[in-house]
């Protein structure tokens, strides 16, 4: 911008926006015309954060960004209609409507007569579709939540069946108790069945931490960062300490490709049947003399998932390629929301993935990432771990971990960066998901891997099959690249994943680069169907076109998605067809 023209812009809306700053009075801004440049600076890549509530007078800002923009673009419309439109359109926009205004750019669009003609608003129409898929998607899952209460513990839940026991934890089945109920029938074993328990309640076996919920609480804080409430039930004189506990955790926000945590909390352990043939060690010597576990623990409320995803590829050895494309992209997308909140889970493997396959075996299933035991979410060191001694926690699973993380070596400035340390993992499991074996696992007691993730080169990979794309192939191929540097980063994975299942082919297997009006059409006619169509079916299951799976991705798609990003993602799509 000019230095004339930024003197001339602020000589016709200086007065504006301080009478505006003065009274907070949104209707000054129907006079107010922004340059669209100056509006572009804020609406690229604005910060939003949807658990926390901003104050009224960042709200008020947002909306006077937003709606300079839209005036600024429907103030170019001609018709004997324009006035009439540009109110409606407006007010609709301010009540959280985006609907009308995309209905105009995309008519524009299509219609090619020049109402957007920039880059800056292009950006800003993207801006806006995130911000409207991101509230259809908040909506939904506040559609979701469950009225739990912290503070009565175990006893709101019937337990059933063992679903899964590991080293440190046991999972089951369970339901939340009605009101009508009979509490004492809590804890009884019951028939199992999708409908009567639809949520799962895992409890970590407690050897070291002290039986108070504090305690309990800040030895496994990272078991609880998926959870969206946490144990409330203090004494006024701790809550200083659960202020700071809540300071120094990063807590990641709700993803539909992350495990559904609805609550978690402390609770003495309970007797349950088989407890003492499952886990006999961990129970308390007031259970079982002979136990080593203490009186409390940690109990975890979430969803109830059908299976993990190595129980899937063992009993679906022959997916459809899509299907198989579909789950790849699922797990980048929530790699790509840990990476993008500082969070590093540092145990992915086919077990830690749980699938919901409610749609039936022939649909691809939803799929989510659980078990953040192992997981980094300091807000102090981000994915940058120091790493002065041997006895620094590197995570779990060392077949699985990233080349850098495994060859670190311990210093007095040593550290270990972690922001593409899962995204390697996720190209070693994208193996088992289309071959069906992992080279850097062995599957023979005494037989070493194929393949180890220290020593290994790029060149000793095993070949894919020819069933599967080119472009997918070289995805893999090049999330296991061992220099970080030449790894792709893992939200460019995951567009490339999204723009081959959704865009036109003729995209990458051609020559010829889509403009950004194209791509812009595009991105619009994936937001209609998403908006108009795509929450009903999530919430009812009544697909017609698309499976609730594929319209919950191409949401997780929208939400994120930057116009420069994708066309980025073209290039590299292209140059692997060039090559």
């Amino acid at each position: 911008m000019s230095v004339r023209l930024t003197v001339s812009v602020f000589y016709r809306n200086g007065t504006a926006l301080l009478r505006f700053n003065r009274t907070n009075d949104i209707r000054l801004l129907v006079r107010t015309k922004v340059a669209p440049r100056s509006v572009h600076t804020k609406a690229l890549n604005p910060i939003v954060n949807h658990n926390s509530s901003p104050s009224s007078g960042w709200q008020n800002r947002w909306n006077v960004a937003r709606r300079a923009f839209v005036d600024n673009l429907l103030s170019r419309v001609t018709n004997s209609l324009s006035a009439d439109l540009r109110r409606r359109t407006a007010r609709h926009l301010m009540y959280g409507n985006s609907r009308p205004f995309f209905a105009l750019v995309g008519i524009s669009l299509a219609s090619g007569n020049g109402l957007i003609t920039n880059e800056n608003h292009l950006e800003g129409v993207c801006w806006e579709i995130r911000e409207a898929v991101g509230r259809m998607q908040k909506n939904l899952i506040v559609a979701e939540r469950l009225n739990l209460n912290s503070s009565l513990g175990l006893k709101q839940f019937e337990l059933g069946s063992v679903i899964a026991k590991g080293n440190n934890a046991v999972v089951y089945e369970a339901r939340k108790i009605e009101e009508d109920t009979d509490p004492s029938n809590a804890f009884l074993k019951q028939e199992s069945s999708n409908k009567k328990y639809p949520l799962a309640v895992k409890m970590m076996f407690n050897y070291d931490a002290e039986s108070n919920a504090m305690s309990i609480l800040r030895a496994m804080s990272r078991e609880t960062v998926p959870s969206r409430c946490v144990q409330h039930n203090f004494s006024r004189s701790d809550q200083q300490w659960l202020i700071g506990y809540d300071h120094n955790l990063i807590k990641l926000p709700p993803h539909p490709n992350i495990v559904m945590m609805h609550l978690c909390f402390a609770d003495y352990v309970p007797e349950l049947i088989d407890s003492h043939t499952l886990y006999p060690q961990a129970l308390p010597t007031r259970i079982n003399p002979e136990g080593y576990g203490r009186n409390m623990s940690l109990f975890l409320v979430m969803k109830k998932y059908d299976m993990s995803l190595k129980q899937y590829l063992s009993k679906m050895p022959s997916l459809k390629i899509r299907d198989k494309i579909l789950l790849l992209a699922q797990l980048l997308e929530a790699v790509s929301h840990l990476s993008n909140q500082n969070v590093a889970h540092r145990d992915l493997k086919t077990d830690n993935i749980l699938l919901d396959v409610s749609e039936g075996n022939d649909i691809c299933p939803a799929l989510v990432i659980t078990d953040f035991g192992c997981c980094l979410a300091d807000k102090d060191n981000g994915l940058n771990l120091p790493y002065k001694t041997a006895d620094t926690d590197r995570g779990g699973n060392i077949a699985l971990m990233a080349p850098e993380v495994v060859t670190a070596r311990p210093g007095t400035f040593g550290h270990i960066d972690y922001s593409k340390a899962d995204v390697w993992a996720v190209g070693a499991m994208a193996y088992e998901i289309f071959s069906g074996s992992n080279p850097f696992y062995s599957y023979e007691r005494g037989k070493p891997p194929l393949l180890r993730n220290s020593t290994y080169k790029e060149e000793d990979l095993p070949a894919l099959s020819s069933d599967i794309p080119l472009i997918i192939q070289t995805l893999i191929r090049s999330l296991l690249q061992r220099s970080t540097s030449k790894r792709l980063d893992v939200s460019f994975a995951a567009t490339v994943c999204q723009i081959y299942l959704w865009a036109p082919s003729s995209w990458f297997t051609k020559y010829v680069m889509p403009t950004s009006n194209e791509v812009l059409q595009w991105m619009l006619c994936l937001t209609t169907k998403v908006l108009c169509e795509g929450g009903t079916m999530m919430s009812t299951l009544n697909t017609k076109q698309r499976t609730c799976t594929e319209y919950q991705l191409i949401t997780t798609f929208l939400h994120r998605a930057k116009l420069y990003e994708i066309k980025n993602a073209l290039y590299w799509m292209q140059s692997i067809q060039q090559e």
